[in-house]
């Protein structure tokens, strides 16, 4: 191995799943709802304030139920990088809030984080590079729409030039976003390069050091802004309008698919979204297995990534993806179920409140449900679940099966050009 690694592993105690009709009890809900977006959030961003949030007004659904996390954290130290997680995640029952409460907090640690970097100091100087001109640019860049989720030279701030503090704003903004199961996936999949470093003879650089944030545009509830955090496999794409926020395109990957040796071994990221999409494709029917499989072999990547592509190709997918498969309305209420359940390991990578405004516009009988290679488990496969906005695609080909590629995108909100639109049209008006 190129340096020496430290790796201590914290389990969590497995939380039940708590459904709608078992919910908690108000203080529980209260210490939760301060414990993911309130207090500690608000010490780290340098507010008093406690964050609002509305007991009485959880959002319900057919698709939503009071959830409880569970995961493991690790901690990875080498002589260039130091990543902790904390390996206890709180239970994050379905919250509500007031209307513009996750844009109030994102606008507010986002500004916390650029305050840090309005006066140059010494180590700028020394690195000669300016930590607020790479921080943020323009709400209108072309480098918006500019995503990639390979190794390779993007905009924003790397954590590598970011002090303690910074980064801590960094994870702050990342959890007014996430769910606790959405950050554990972001953090582990960063923390998969680490062991990319120690086995790649490629030559690319490999390191949590190398991810990204980039804000565009002033941070505020009064008008459009958007931000990115991205690297290798992950790429976070939020647009925030004082309506509502969007989050695609939504890119989660992972290499190795599933780690075969050392203290990691057995550790797969995406495991429990590969295992419920084998698990509907073998609910099926025989006759409805037959329409669902498209194809014997699984493509090499996704259909609608740009990785190799010129850049006039990028959108290409939007005319020339159609949805495929058996129709999710064709299928029974079991199997339906499996479907809510796929969909739920989607979107519920963030906040219950995002996830639930996603999920509440959402008609799963609208879907088809497509599957390309081998049912067995480390066969290369691929599966999409589409529909005339929502799609989902994801691709574990690559060597041997053993890496994945997923990505969410809408038709209407990437990067949040029909928020963006709307809000620019009732500004107008008024």
């Amino acid at each position: 191995m190129s340096h020496s690694k430290v790796v201590v592993w914290f389990a969590c105690a497995a939380l039940a799943v708590v459904a709608d009709a078992l919910p908690a009890r108000p203080a529980e809900r209260r210490e939760a709802c301060a414990g993911e977006h309130g207090s500690v959030l608000d010490r780290e961003a340098g507010l008093e304030q406690e964050m609002p949030c509305r007991l009485d007004a959880c959002p319900s659904s057919a698709n939503t139920s009071t959830l409880w996390a569970s995961g493991v954290g690790t901690i990875v130290m080498n002589r260039h990088s130091f990543v902790a997680l904390s390996g206890l995640l709180l239970a994050v029952p379905c919250i509500a809030q007031e209307d513009g409460a996750v844009q109030q907090q994102m606008a507010a640690v986002a500004a916390a984080l650029i305050a840090t970097v309005e006066q140059a100091g010494p180590t700028e100087a020394m690195l000669g590079v300016g930590r607020k001109a790479n921080l943020m640019l323009p709400v209108d860049s072309p480098e918006r729409v500019n995503w990639q989720y390979w190794p390779t030279v993007r905009v924003g701030l790397p954590l590598e030039y970011m002090s303690a503090v910074q980064r801590r704003l960094v994870h702050d903004l990342l959890r007014t976003l996430l769910s606790s199961n959405g950050y554990l996936k972001a953090t582990q999949i960063m923390q998969l390069e680490e062991i990319l470093d120690a086995f790649d003879e490629a030559g690319l650089p490999r390191s949590v050091d190398h991810y990204r944030l980039v804000v565009f545009g002033t941070p505020s509830v009064d008008g459009p802004w958007a931000w990115r955090f991205e690297g290798h496999h992950v790429s976070l794409n939020v647009a925030v309008s004082p309506d509502r926020v969007t989050v695609t395109p939504s890119f989660f990957g992972a290499n190795p698919a599933e780690v075969v040796g050392g203290p990691l071994a057995g550790l797969r990221v995406h495991g429990i979204l590969e295992d419920l999409a084998r698990e509907l494709l073998m609910s099926l029917s025989d006759a409805q297995r037959a329409e669902a499989i498209v194809a014997d072999r699984a493509p090499a990547e996704i259909f609608s990534g740009n990785i190799n592509k010129e850049r006039s190709q990028w959108e290409a997918w939007r005319q020339t993806l159609v949805p495929q498969g058996v129709a999710v309305a064709d299928l029974n209420e079991v199997q339906q179920q499996w479907v809510r359940r796929v969909i739920d390991e989607v979107v519920g990578n963030y906040r219950p409140e995002l996830a639930a405004q996603y999920l509440a516009n959402l008609d799963i009988e609208d879907l088809k449900f497509a599957w390309m290679g081998p049912p067995e488990r480390h066969a290369p496969h691929y599966f999409r679940l589409q529909g005339a906005d929502f799609m989902f695609e994801y691709d574990n080909v690559q060597n041997d099966g053993n890496h994945v590629h997923s990505v969410w995108r809408s038709l209407a909100e990437d990067f949040g050009q029909d928020a963006l639109a709307d809000h620019y049209r009732t500004s107008h008006l008024r």
